[in-house]
């Protein structure tokens, strides 16, 4: 099981199967579920498979920073300890009781989750299929007297970026105010030339739970011009066809 990639202090390292599918959806408050072997939402290419509370972006920012602080120690197979309240700095959330309350909510669903994951990857002799069956994270222990935690990934994970992997730049993240924006932020940033993408899709793909198309494509327009605030994009519009167009700035965010 070898050790994560090494990306810069400023940025944070994910697997692209993340950032390309409804893994970490897009879920309006009070309207998360329980599902069993339910097929997730994702481009072509991957197939994923998922038991558990569904899991949003607050979930996805969990393990992204969980995957950060594994990256450091430069080996999966051991504990990587932390405070609470250090954790959700990191996180940008406030570090109150509600906020360690709601981070270990977050790690019990990462722990919890059975999540079937089967990609193709590229190797010199051709493409492999690999699947990928198991947690997100592996286990975690809390201690109640200090809020510390010690934590450890499935060394297994580390596979997963064989597939590709993206470094998101964590400043521009953290300052989105939009679930959909943080979505967006993610599957842009994973594409070196953004393609031409109709508005339904991107609805599936983000796995929002927001019912008319109209509604969606006006919280669409408002994340768009959010990603415009923090300069991942210069530019978007969307065509007659309904296929929204974006312009990047470059280089801002590197797809491996």
């Amino acid at each position: 099981n070898p050790p994560l990639p090494v990306w810069p202090v400023q940025t944070r390292g994910i697997p692209n199967i993340c950032l390309r599918s409804a893994l970490f959806g897009v879920i309006q408050r009070g309207r998360r579920k329980a599902v069993k072997g339910e097929l997730i939402a994702s481009v072509q290419g991957i197939d994923i498979r998922y038991t558990g509370w569904r899991l949003d972006q607050g979930d996805f920012d969990v393990l992204a920073h969980a995957l950060h602080l594994v990256s450091l120690q430069e080996s999966t197979k051991g504990y990587v300890q932390f405070t609470g309240k250090g954790f959700l700095r990191g996180i940008g959330r406030w570090a109150g009781k509600s906020g360690r309350d709601w981070l270990k909510d977050s790690f019990r669903r990462l722990t919890g989750s059975a999540v079937e994951i089967t990609l193709e990857i590229k190797e010199p002799f051709g493409t492999k299929s690999y699947t990928y069956a198991g947690s997100l994270l592996d286990e975690f222990y809390y201690n109640s007297g200090d809020h510390s935690y010690l934590l450890k990934i499935n060394p297994k994970l580390g596979k997963l970026f064989d597939a590709g992997w993206t470094q998101l730049q964590w400043q521009q993240r953290l300052e989105l105010k939009t679930d959909l924006a943080k979505w967006l932020h993610g599957f842009y940033a994973s594409h070196k030339i953004p393609y031409p993408i109709k508005v339904e899709t991107l609805r599936h793909l983000c796995g929002s739970s927001c019912g008319r198309l109209s509604d969606f494509r006006r919280k669409l327009r408002h994340a768009l011009d959010e990603l415009v605030g923090i300069q991942l994009l210069t530019a978007w519009k969307i065509d007659p066809t309904d296929k929204v167009h974006v312009r990047k700035h470059e280089p801002k965010s590197t797809a491996e």
